[in-house]
């Protein structure tokens, strides 16, 4: 493979861009955050002590005195733990959020009641959340040491992205996470008018005194004081031991256990299947939206750099002098940005075999040549970038990312130069 790097066309960018060289590169990489802080470890712990708080916790009894109702802080609880293990992994913006605010639930509803060992479960979980929020923490303000650490590096060069159409980024994720937030609202509505229906129904009931006399799995038969025989619908129909009394609720045909109010477990469930996903696809939108506005509404960092397109269709960016392209410091997807249609068939064309079609498996990608680029931006984990590059014929093309961008690993970066070239190829990026 040529090591010569294809340069960018002459006037297309000013010469005082600054280089991003291998010096400076080594210390944006030093500013990740340590390999404690790697979301595996906190996902990994609050996943055990959640499960260690639900095999210890005490199984209540339901009795008239303490009624199973529904418990709408029980699937907050549920909802923010399933939560915040994707949310620990991807979006640290909302687990810095949500870890306080699950750790205060904890606290104030299971330690009250809790034995030794659903204590101990429930303070690890307590624990786990804070380890968690510190390792939210410490990538976010990994973020800002980069982005500081790159305007430094590019001094006073800042340039304007310019848009060839409405800025559109984050629109389908917005709009599916509103969408699927509405279905959540509206199972909390129909959940809570069910359980103001259920009781009203109970307080125009009349109470009936019962004797258990048999049991399947989801109902009880009892035998009430005037002699009648009557099947009821039980949750927990194992509570309730042969010969014990119950109260039935009894009203023109609808008939329930008095400790068993209406349970809406269902619209709680429909609840958190929309609400989770929802919310985090209506966050996911609304930082890459803040992020491409950011980029394109305002002056941003420029650097020179290199690129190189790999087999995969992944653009990997290395520092000025390495020429030999052998430590890339970041991978990302990128498009080119067309300023109108005329020039996007144009330039699909002159790039065709670069960007392969997306409906073709047929067309391989045979340019992995450095190219020559500005990057636009400053890049981090999940950064919004562009630069301007040339095409396989160089002529100067615009590019933006789409997706994230990929950093490397904890053990990769430009201090592992020479280690790589010894190795023939280029580390790859986690």
């Amino acid at each position: 493979m040529s090591k010569t790097s294809i340069p960018i066309p002459s006037g297309s960018v000013s010469e005082d861009v600054p280089a991003w060289l291998s010096a400076d590169a080594a210390a944006w990489t030093g500013a990740r955050p340590g390999p404690w802080a790697r979301p595996f470890w906190s996902v990994l712990a609050l996943l055990a002590t959640v499960v260690a708080a639900i095999a210890t916790e005490p199984v209540p009894v339901c009795s008239e005195a303490a009624p199973c109702g529904p418990d709408w802080i029980g699937m907050v609880q549920m909802g923010l733990a399933i939560g915040l293990l994707y949310w620990q992994a991807r979006l640290p913006e909302l687990a810095l959020v949500a870890a306080p605010v699950l750790a205060v639930i904890v606290a104030w509803e299971e330690f009250p009641s809790a034995g030794w060992a659903s204590l101990a479960a429930n303070v690890a979980v307590i624990a786990a959340l804070g380890f968690g929020w510190a390792t939210a923490w410490a990538r976010l303000a990994a973020r800002q040491r980069q982005r500081r650490l790159v305007e430094r590096t590019a001094r006073s060069e800042h340039r304007r992205v310019e848009l060839a159409k409405p800025l559109t980024r984050g629109a389908i994720p917005i709009s599916a996470g509103l969408a699927l937030c509405a279905v959540a609202v509206g199972a909390i509505v129909l959940g809570l008018h069910a359980v103001h229906a259920d009781e009203g129904q109970a307080t125009r009931a009349t109470r009936t005194e019962a004797e258990v006399t048999g049991r399947t799995d989801m109902s009880l038969r009892v035998r009430t004081l005037d002699g009648r025989r009557i099947t009821v619908d039980a949750f927990f129909p194992e509570d309730y031991s042969l010969g014990t009394t119950v109260a039935v609720l009894e009203d023109e045909g609808w008939r329930r256990l008095a400790a068993e109010p209406y349970d809406a477990f269902g619209w709680q469930l429909l609840a958190l299947a929309g609400g989770l996903p929802g919310l985090s696809l209506l966050t996911t939108g609304l930082l890459a939206r803040r992020r491409g506005a950011a980029l394109h509404h305002g002056p941003v960092p420029a650097l020179r750099v290199l690129e190189r397109l790999d087999h995969e269709g992944m653009t990997r960016v290395y520092a000025v002098d390495d020429a030999a392209g052998s430590t890339p410091l970041f991978a990302c997807t990128c498009i080119p940005v067309f300023p109108d249609g005329d020039e996007r068939e144009e330039l699909g064309a002159e790039t065709a075999d670069v960007h392969a079609a997306d409906d073709t498996d047929d067309v391989p990608i045979t340019e992995t040549r450095l190219h020559e680029a500005v990057m636009l931006g400053a890049p981090y984990e999940g950064a919004e970038l562009a630069s301007i590059t040339t095409g396989t014929d160089g002529t100067p093309m615009v590019t933006r990312t789409i997706g994230s961008v990929r950093l490397p690993g904890p053990a990769k970066g430009p201090a592992e130069e020479a280690s790589a070239d010894s190795a023939g190829s280029a580390p790859s990026l986690a």
